[in-house]
């Protein structure tokens, strides 16, 4: 698991249930693995030792990955768009979040192609490096 609830909180992104936010982890890390190409999956990186990393960009790069997965897991809850099936299939018609509402025919315009996952949390892990896709040549 790449987030605890008590580090959700920390954040301060939502006061969403701790029932809620159990619910929606494992498709929110399903779905960040797929846009960051499994960037600390399978140990490929570690995500905890970034986080304790004397090197600023890793501590850096690990809290933008955990607020990037924060922000999903925030969406998925109050949308109930949690899988790219989901998104897909437009299957949320309007939403109400405080004093904004959006009444849409789908969720195209907030998520990124076809995924599950906002726009917001991808501006933070392009920002971070995580959605680079080149070949490294050394």
């Amino acid at each position: 698991m790449y987030l605890t609830y008590d580090e959700f909180k920390s954040l301060e992104i939502s006061d969403i249930s701790e029932e809620n936010f159990k619910e929606a982890i494992t498709k929110a890390e399903i779905q960040i693995d797929m846009v960051t190409n499994f960037f600390y999956a399978n140990g490929l990186h570690d995500l905890q030792n970034d986080l304790i990393s004397s090197k600023k960009r890793l501590n850096m790069r690990a809290k933008a990955f955990k607020k990037a997965l924060g922000i999903i897991i925030y969406y998925a809850v109050e949308t109930g768009v949690s899988s790219s099936n989901d998104a897909i299939s437009g299957n949320v018609k309007s939403l109400s979040i405080g004093r904004t509402h959006l009444d849409t025919s789908g969720t195209a315009s907030v998520t990124y192609g076809k995924s599950a996952v906002p726009n917001e949390a991808m501006a933070l892990l392009f920002h971070w490096g995580f959605l680079y896709k080149g070949v490294d040549y050394r």
